[in-house]
């Protein structure tokens, strides 16, 4: 009995240390970065602050889902560039509707990886691997290996520079994307599906969960992401940009580690996903602000990322009830 508690004990205190991880890194990075620079915690750069990271933040909701199913896509950066390309070229051939042939090609390139990785069973690196190079390279094609400028205003405009009660629309539209997911994941009966193939692939199978279609739907949604994400960078720049995106998968992979992710998956929520991102987008705006140089920038998030996921290890391994242990190495 007194083991049980024990154990129980053990088993919140990792969910709690797991869902504090993201805040207590956002708040130490703005502190460090309001002595270090004491304009990061000006209103005008909060505000620019929560606009920048939308795209991070949207796709490392998109990411989470894939991780939760104990996969990942590396081939969010490409896709995003593939993305805003179609979303830009869209517009200029059929005008504003076209639009939704940046979220179309971002879906299409989800399906074919969760094609690939539920039907054909192949790994996620190798399947996300060779989706990065193809999408990169149609992005090239289609594009002509130069910006696609938007011809006459651009209807994303406001996407980009909008606002929204005072907020900028970029944060309002990830706070509507968060919120879709969220409930989506815990209020129907394919984000539980989701969620049990995660924590346990043997289990979820026996129960009648088809892992090769809860994988295909996994991946099409962190397309969805990429594409939702590719209409506020087109927003931004005026221009379907092929190498945007470029450190994405990156940074949406630290962003949902340091959220509470488990790289173990049946882990995973969208709030503290999104002060994951933010702190990401704050990390590089701290840096920039501080005066290091981009490389420096790429070197500090390789740490991160290497820090998020021996943090996520040890609060796994800490709350990983005694029992369990000794069951799962006989």
């Amino acid at each position: 009995m007194i083991s049980d508690l024990r154990n129980t004990s053990r088993w919140r205190a990792g969910q709690i240390a797991q869902v504090a991880v993201a805040p207590v890194c956002l708040a130490i990075s703005l502190y460090t970065f309001f002595w270090i620079s004491p304009g990061e915690l000006s209103t005008n750069n909060l505000e620019h602050l929560i606009g920048q990271m939308a795209p991070i933040a949207i796709v490392a909701i998109g990411q989470m889902v894939v991780i939760i199913t104990r996969g990942f896509d590396l081939s969010v950066g490409s896709v995003a560039g593939l993305s805003v390309v179609m979303t830009a070229l869209g517009i200029n051939w059929i005008g504003p509707a076209g639009m939704v042939l940046g979220p179309i090609a971002g879906v299409a390139c989800g399906l074919f990886n969760g094609f690939l990785i539920g039907r054909l069973h192949i790994q996620p690196v190798i399947a996300t691997l060779g989706m990065l190079s193809i999408a990169r390279g149609l992005a090239l094609i289609f594009s002509g290996d130069s910006a696609v400028v938007i011809d006459g205003d651009n209807p994303l405009n406001f996407l980009g520079y909008g606002h929204i009660a005072g907020l900028p629309a970029a944060f309002v539209l990830t706070i509507a994307v968060a919120l879709v997911v969220g409930i989506a994941l815990a209020r129907t009966r394919g984000g539980r599906r989701v969620f049990m193939l995660g924590s346990n692939p043997e289990a979820a199978e026996l129960t009648g969960v088809r892992p090769a279609s809860t994988l295909i739907a996994a991946y099409a949604v962190t397309g969805l992401c990429v594409g939702i994400a590719a209409l506020v960078l087109v927003g931004r720049a005026g221009a379907g940009l092929p190498t945007e995106g470029q450190g994405l998968e990156l940074q949406t992979i630290a962003a949902a580690v340091i959220g509470g992710v488990s790289l173990t998956g049946g882990v995973g929520r969208p709030g503290t996903v999104l002060m994951g991102a933010l702190f990401i987008q704050s990390l590089a705006n701290g840096l920039t602000l501080a005066g290091y140089s981009p490389f420096v920038q790429e070197i500090i998030l390789g740490v991160v990322i290497l820090i998020a996921g021996l943090t996520e290890r040890v609060i796994r391994r800490v709350a990983t009830p005694r029992r369990f242990k000794e069951v799962s190495h006989a």
